[in-house]
């Protein structure tokens, strides 16, 4: 049997950015599903490399999430990321979390603790607004940026 995913990728070029969204699934945060997702990061990040990507963001569409039993788990899915810092700084323009749910604050808030965004990272309540951002420098101004608020 197959390991469900956490999150669904959907890659499309935007305004000659290419644009990586990551869906959840809305499935219990299990350590399998986790290594998996991370296996799924990792693959993205690795594509970074490639000289002709540039202009690039990540969108993670989390409208509702079941905090995992093991906090290790968001821990690990955090230094996924250090790895790639360097190669993410380059490359990456910003990300945009959508979310709709005050839980995923508090998710969010428990991740923070682990990662400090490299470039800026940016809340979105709809579909609408995140389409905005990713297009906008003036609409990604009205929203929340979480990489200002930690600071």
């Amino acid at each position: 049997m197959e390991i469900e995913n956490l999150l669904n990728l959907e890659t499309k070029i935007l305004h000659n950015r290419i644009v990586f969204k990551f869906v959840y699934t809305e499935k219990p945060i299990t350590e399998l599903r986790m290594l998996k997702t991370i296996e799924i990061i990792k693959k993205v990040l690795d594509s970074f490399y490639r000289v002709e990507a540039t202009n690039i963001c990540f969108v993670f569409v989390i409208n509702s999430i079941t905090m995992p039993t093991n906090m290790k788990l968001i821990k690990d899915f955090a230094a996924t990321f250090h790895a790639y810092s360097d190669v993410i700084n380059k490359k990456l323009d910003f990300t945009i979390i959508q979310s709709n749910n005050k839980i995923f604050n508090l998710f969010f808030s428990l991740f923070k603790m682990y990662y400090e965004p490299i470039k800026p990272l940016y809340l979105c309540e709809s579909n609408e607004s995140t389409e905005k951002c990713l297009t906008s420098n003036n609409e990604r101004s009205k929203v929340t940026n979480f990489s200002d608020m930690v600071k």
